[in-house]
């Protein structure tokens, strides 16, 4: 046991050592003046100097417990409760060992002082902040998410997720409802700007009303107020768009909504031709293992054959894809009893992708550089159907459970005529992944301070590939016909289940978790290469079998000096069977990890971190003879020999005020890998062959800073970014040994928005992109720059126009892109007339060059043409 091991142990022995204190316990019940239960209120323990002694929040029904030591306590204590729209209340308490106090609050009467009050742009009740969107939109906002984009503290990122205060949030909620989970870009993507009044910020955000009585949690979610009217009615829009004298274009669209008390619903459903992508909207799978909340296991197979797109990075999608985009979604929730809830999603989503493209890569390794050339017609339909049902069932203030079952049925069909140097290549790949998921939770409270979690969770997860390809290239190297055709048939195919329970303890400074966790799965990993129907040869086919059985203990204690100060140690014991066709092994990891938390200061929060992490090689990684992964490449994996394994060291500083629209957020991170699985690359005129091997790893720092601010006197909001990257990499291409390549990458950004008080208003601003490799002696670098400029022009009360102008610097050629939009919307009319008009300039092909390592690529893409959209908006 080295030095690291015995801290660990020594904590978990006092943590499970600790005595107990004599403690009080208040309990009760919050409700209004109709006998309705208030969720989310906060109750809080004061002693005479108003120090916060204990606080909670009520939970859905409006149940609340405290529970608190006694000793040297000898004031007065006093019981404060509070919750938006109800005026406050505080009574003096005793010390007695239980002590039940029901609590009625009165409904919050505005006077004209407190209508201002409650009119600004910005509230903070404890953990919720309340933003009031008319204030930071400009009306020509589309969707949810083009909303958030431009409110304090939420960060929208280019996949369409969101983050919160620093942080990927837990759910988006309507109305306190989640409709999507964790497909909440179906909603953010969709549902109409119009229609949203306010969007609360939800800190220390917990869904499970038992976990939520202990106030452990760190989460962060978004809840959407919609505009008052819009409740026991239906709502929603519908779009009808079509090209005008230009390329064929379209955007058909249909929201629609109703939220009752009982049920709330929402259909979504898109088809337009404009490059946006529908897959991109669904998530794929979820791994969450939380120390003090519920933990989510859902594996994913792998695909052995992959095609290239070759799309490029730098564009927005409507610039640069040539795609039909199809999406249709239903979700619901409702309440088939006061205490049983259902939440229903199901949709369908669909690409119809066409990309080409011409390329030229030239590998720089030896005296004569190695090259070629594609000349590349791709083509892809991607479809992803899905059904998800969850139940929610609180009984009794003391059990909650939930059941959440996954059904995914996702096709894929990709072809690709190509011409490589002078050959031609045909390639047609057809792909059939179903999943399905099931998680089963059940929370109950042992007593006021100790909650019980067990979770049982099973699941499946099948990839079939076939793969039909014709290269004369391909047939020499097999010793073939040229003229033969050859069959690529692959599958991955896992099947798994476990349980996991989880004690949570929470004493006066104290907060312990002890889990238990046994998990079986079994995987299946075939590959295949036929030629006509028949062997080419056992060295390009591999069948592999593995199954592990694992047991795990996560142990945790979180040590509370103050309100805002603690500090968390965990470490994780695992038991694993590892077995992969005719190896069998018995092997013990452990992953410790601290962490150092000051939370919301006047100075903002500062987290320190230090883990070490030991995992085990994939199945794709335990092949032991070659296998085709594209039209010229080979792959092989290797044995296992030991956990691979790393060290990260973390420092991480943020501060938000989003009243006065001001942040600072900022993050060092230190990666060190101390064994890895490293590629082997033999690179030929036709083939690259690549085999992995387990060596020593290299290493990674990385700094990222932000920081917002509002000038009040200028009315206009700032932000600047920069991320960077500096790695050192073994890395292996036609040599005997490995070598070091060293990378940096950097990534400056100033963005603004003005807020003047007059019909024109400004986005603005500009990025830097550079990155540099150095390998054998050789240093490469690429840097690309952008600017760009929005004008937004409110011509009259029912008339916008918004100019959107982007040009982008990549090498020694400049791309100019330019689009205009009109909205028209009459006074007291449910229609909004809008015309698009992209890419002004008519800009054809984009021509791009990446240097790094041994490899200089440039490739020519063609871009989407310039058009005219008219379109028609009903709401209703």
């Amino acid at each position: 046991m080295n030095k690291t091991e015995k801290i660990f142990s020594i904590i978990l022995f006092l943590a499970f050592s600790f005595s107990f204190s004599q403690e009080v316990l208040i309990k009760g019940k919050v409700i209004d003046n109709q006998n309705r239960g208030i969720e989310s209120a906060s109750v809080l323990i004061l002693d005479s100097n108003d120090e916060t002694i204990a606080y909670s929040f009520s939970d859905e029904k409006g149940y609340y417990n405290l529970n608190f030591d006694k000793k040297g306590i000898n004031s007065t204590l006093r019981l404060k409760i509070s919750s938006l729209d109800h005026t406050p209340k505080e009574i003096n308490i005793k010390l007695e060992s239980t002590t039940l106090k029901d609590i009625v609050l009165d409904d919050k009467i505005e006077t004209i002082k407190e209508v201002i009050l409650e009119g600004k742009k910005v509230k903070i009740n404890q953990d919720t902040t309340s933003i009031k969107v008319a204030s930071f939109g400009n009306k020509t906002e589309q969707t949810v998410e083009d909303i958030l984009k431009k409110l304090p503290g939420i960060e929208v990122l280019n996949d369409g997720s969101i983050k919160v205060h620093g942080k990927p949030i837990k759910k988006l909620l309507v109305e306190g409802e989640d409709l999507l989970d964790k497909n909440y870009k179906l909603l953010s993507k969709n549902l109409d700007s119009k229609t949203l009044d306010e969007v609360q910020i939800i800190d220390n955000f917990e869904d499970n009303p038992i976990l939520k009585k202990l106030n452990n949690s760190d989460k962060v979610a978004l809840n959407l107020k919609l505009k008052k009217g819009l409740k026991n009615v239906w709502f929603g829009n519908l779009t009808l768009g079509s090209g005008v004298l230009s390329e064929n274009r379209w955007k058909e669209s249909l929201n629609l909504g109703l939220l009752k008390k009982k049920v709330k619903l929402f259909y979504f459903g898109d088809y337009n031709n404009l490059g946006e992508k529908a897959t991109d909207l669904i998530i794929s799978n979820v791994l969450e293992n939380n120390q003090f909340g519920n933990d989510r296991f859902e594996y994913k197979t792998k695909s052995l054959f992959s095609i290239a797109n070759n799309e490029p990075q730098f564009f927005a999608k409507t610039q640069s894809i040539f795609n039909d985009a199809f999406s249709n979604s239903l979700s619901f929730t409702t309440k088939l009893k006061e205490n049983l809830s259902l939440r229903g999603v199901t949709y369908l989503t669909y690409d119809k992708q066409k990309q080409n493209s011409f390329s030229e890569t030239i590998f720089n390794i030896e005296n004569n550089p190695i090259s070629y050339t594609e000349n590349n017609f791709y083509n892809n339909r991607k479809t992803l159907a899905s059904t998800e049902l969850e139940l929610k069932y609180y009984p009794n203030d003391k059990n909650y459970i939930t059941n959440l079952f996954i059904f995914k049925d996702n096709p894929n069909k990709t072809s690709d005529n190509l011409i490589f140097n002078t050959d031609n290549i045909n390639q047609s790949s057809k792909l059939k992944n179903t999943t399905f998921y099931n998680h089963f939770n059940h929370t109950y409270e042992i007593s006021t301070n100790k909650i019980i979690n067990n979770y049982f969770y099973f699941g499946s997860d099948r990839v079939n590939e076939r793969t039909d390809i014709f290269s004369p290239l391909l047939n020499t190297f097999l010793d073939l016909n040229t003229d033969s055709n050859l069959l690529l048939t692959a599958s991955n195919n896992i099947l798994y289940s476990g349980i996991k329970s989880k004690l949570i303890t929470k004493l006066k400074r104290l907060d312990i978790t002890n889990s238990l966790q046994a998990e079986y799965n079994r995987e299946l990993y075939n590959n295949k290469l036929l030629s006509d129907n028949e062997f080419v040869s056992t060295d390009y086919s591999n069948h592999v079998k593995l199954s592990q059985f694992k047991v795990i203990s996560d142990n945790s204690i979180r040590f509370n000096f103050s309100k805002i100060f603690d500090i968390t140690g965990n470490i994780s014991l695992q038991n694993i069977n590892y077995n992969y066709n005719e190896i069998h092994k018995n092997i013990f990891l452990i992953n410790p990890s601290i962490y150092l938390n000051i939370k919301k200061t006047k100075l903002g929060s500062f987290t320190l971190s230090y883990s070490e992490n030991s995992t085990l090689p994939e199945i794709n990684q335990l092949t032991d003879d070659y296998q085709l992964t594209d039209y010229r490449s080979f792959s092989r994996g290797t044995n296992y020999q030991t956990p691979l394994k790393n060290t990260i060291a973390s420092f991480a500083y943020y501060i938000y005020i989003d009243d006065k629209r001001f942040s600072i957020n900022t993050n060092m991170f230190y990666l060190k890998s101390k064994s890895i699985l490293n590629t082997e690359s033999i690179i030929t005129n036709d083939f690259s062959f690549n085999s992995l091997q387990q060596t020593l790893g290299g290493e990674s720092y990385n700094f990222n800073f932000s920081f917002t601010n509002y000038i009040r006197k200028l009315n206009i909001s700032s932000r600047i970014e920069t991320n960077n990257i500096w790695n050192s990499n073994p890395v292996n291409v036609n040599s005997n040994s490995f070598s070091t390549s060293k990378g940096y990458t950097n990534k400056i950004k100033y963005s603004a928005t003005t807020y003047f008080k007059i019909p024109v208003n400004f986005d603005f601003g500009f990025s830097y992109n550079f990155n540099q490799t150095i390998f054998n002696d050789i240093k490469s670098t690429n840097s690309t720059k952008d600017i760009f400029l929005n004008i937004n022009y409110k011509i009259s009360k029912t008339l916008f126009a918004e100019s959107n102008n982007s040009l982008y610097f990549i090498f020694s050629k400049k791309y100019s892109f330019n689009n205009l939009i009109l909205s028209y919307t009459p006074i007291d009319s449910k229609l909004t007339y809008r015309l698009v008009f992209n890419n002004i300039l008519n800009e054809k092909e984009y021509v791009y060059t990446t240097l790094n390592n041994y490899t200089n690529f440039t490739s020519k893409i063609q871009l989407v043409p310039r058009y005219l959209l008219a379109s028609v908006k009903y709401r209703f």
